[in-house]
């Protein structure tokens, strides 16, 4: 058995060109002199394998050259082991690799043979096997575990409080600081509240929009769970593939459901949506600041809505924003109104009268910034600012370009164009003020996390850095989940060679890494939320089981068409150090 990598030194060079892409050849050669010598088969096959993973072999031609490369001996057992009639009479191994690259790349008889044959796993079609998903968590767990803080139970117990109530559909918002903790207090809430409240009997719902977002959620409750919970709780998952088959029977237990799953249920399986409100006690929706656009709206509140013989519901939002926002701000009481107008925010005094006693906490003088509260505790890291500066050399076209209108995202917030993102990813003195920075964070292995402008500019500087062999971890949306995850445990993992890892639009939210000391942010940004939460993923500090400091580089374009107002400007609490 080989990895089908190994079959490609069999590959011609200009195959393994066209695998790699002639337009991100035609991107290197401009950025790099001797890009030839530099495109040996082994740098470009270790670009293959890191731009597009095993989703690769999705391409017949692809599959094809690999059979080609193979034995015969090799063709004729896949022949013995999967064809059938006249096709498992076939003697020539040349029509059996036409037979075999035509068979659909999916979770089949074939492909799992040439799978295993290729030294992959079967997990590699878990998406097309993902079906109903129950987990029983029983066991106490043996991992260290970490009580909440006093700032955090205070969250605990004010929103205990509130859903305790017994108001008719309560709802709040929950404003804590990226970086402090916010889905581990909200798994405390709701194990709680699940077994003093709900006494084990109805569900709760947690709402968010990406896998990578359920999937932190879904970790954090079951370490909760094994350590407070009473014995085994239902989880369900509703995302991707995941679904429910028995609608028959009622729904214990807690479910963690993708934004677009719902949306999706409501309209195709109307059935499975109505199981889902009428066994609802508690919905949370995780980055609450989506919650209020039209449709997602519109989605909540139908669960929320109470038929004759529904029982009572809550209605709780999660949201990370930076400084002194989570403070009641227009902002914020515009988001609010949706969840009754109840802001649960963290009050620095009150933690410092249970922390010192009333009477020391009258004669001292709270933390205003909370940020820097947070700092000094060592709950946030000192974040280190770095502004990457470049000659900036733009055409009239693109100039042109930069200068449009930036799309509105709502209620006040803006961003870049596509093709804004595009001109900056292009600039070549721009990219090279990039690597420059790469090589150096490399050199010193310091574990950093990149931002780019787009899926190409992130495939690009994967690509350069892979020339130069500098190993590198790329997660971008197009890979397959099995990809994502083995590029992500390989930038965790401290005793591998990869302390660099480039995405876009993946890992701005539900991917911790506690070894984060870098946070390079190479495309500009007008949306606090997105800034913020990019930030956050270097905000750890120790006592979060994250660092002292951490060093961020964030690309200064300094362009007239932008305004002076941006997210970076807006942090800048995070950054008194």
């Amino acid at each position: 058995m080989s990895n089908y990598l190994d079959y490609l030194y069999g590959f011609q060079h200009s195959e393994l060109r066209g695998y790699v892409g002639e337009k991100m050849i035609e991107l290197l050669v401009e950025w790099m002199s001797d890009t030839d010598t530099l495109l040996t088969k082994q740098r470009m096959i270790s670009m293959i394998d890191s731009l597009y993973g095993t989703s690769i072999l999705k391409d017949r031609s692809f599959r094809k050259n690999l059979l080609l490369n193979m034995r015969e001996s090799d063709i004729f057992s896949i022949r013995d082991e999967c064809l059938t009639g006249n096709e498992k009479q076939e003697s020539n191994p040349r029509v059996l690799i036409e037979v075999i690259s035509k068979k659909l790349w999916n979770n089949n008889r074939i492909s799992l043979y040439l799978a295993k044959m290729w030294g992959l796993s079967e997990k590699i079609f878990n998406k097309e096997q993902d079906d109903t998903t129950v987990l029983n968590v029983v066991n106490a767990l043996t991992e260290q575990f970490y009580e909440l803080l006093d700032y955090q139970y205070y969250i605990k117990q004010r929103a205990l409080y509130n859903l305790n109530s017994g108001n008719v559909q309560e709802r709040m918002l929950i404003h804590m600081p990226t970086g402090t903790g916010k889905t581990k207090t909200a798994m405390h809430i709701i194990t709680n509240y699940i077994e003093f409240t709900l006494h084990k009997k109805g569900l709760v719902i947690w709402i968010a929009h990406t896998f990578e977002l359920l999937e932190q959620a879904c970790k954090t409750f079951y370490d909760v769970w094994g350590h407070l919970g009473d014995g085994e709780i239902n989880v369900y998952k509703l995302w991707g593939s995941h679904t429910i088959q028995d609608m028959s029977e009622e729904l214990n237990g807690i479910a963690f459901c993708g934004l677009s799953k719902l949306m999706s249920l409501y309209d195709s399986n109307p059935t499975l949506f109505e199981r889902l409100k009428k066994d609802c006690r508690l919905l949370v929706f995780d980055e609450a600041h989506k919650a209020a656009a039209d449709k997602t709206k519109r989605i909540i509140e139908n669960l929320m809505l109470m038929p004759q013989s529904y029982e009572n519901r809550a209605l709780v939002g999660l949201s990370a924003t930076p400084g002194r926002t989570t403070e009641a701000s227009y902002d914020n009481n515009l988001l609010t109104n949706m969840f009754g107008g109840k802001l649960i925010h963290i009050d620095a005094d009150i933690i410092n009268q249970v922390n010192m006693g009333k009477l020391k906490a009258l004669n001292s003088v709270a933390e205003e910034n909370i940020i820097q509260y947070f700092q000094e505790r060592r709950i946030l890291s000192k974040i280190i600012p770095e502004r990457l500066t470049y000659e900036k050399e733009f055409s009239k076209n693109d100039l042109a370009i930069l200068s449009t209108a930036l799309k509105d995202l709502g209620y006040n917030e803006k961003e870049y164009t596509d093709k804004q993102l595009e001109v900056l990813a292009a600039n070549k003195k721009r990219n090279t003020a990039i690597m420059q920075k790469l090589r150096v964070l490399h050199i010193k292995r310091i574990p950093t996390i990149v931002f780019a402008c787009s899926v190409d500019h992130a495939k690009m500087l994967s690509a350069m850095l892979t020339l130069e062999d500098i190993p590198n971890s790329l997660v971008v949306g197009d890979l397959d989940t099995v990809d994502r995850r083995k590029a992500i445990e390989a930038f965790k993992d401290r005793q591998s060679n990869v302390d660099i890892i480039i995405n876009y639009e993946v890992l701005t939210t539900g991917f911790d890494s506690k070894n984060i000391r870098c946070v390079f942010i190479t495309r500009p940004i007008k949306s606090i939320v997105l800034y913020s939460q990019m930030l956050g993923r270097g905000l750890r500090g120790p006592l979060m089981g994250g660092n002292e400091s951490c060093q961020l580089i964030d690309v200064d374009d300094n362009l007239q068409v932008f305004d002076n107002e941006t997210a970076f400007s807006h942090f800048n609490d995070y950054w008194r150090v």
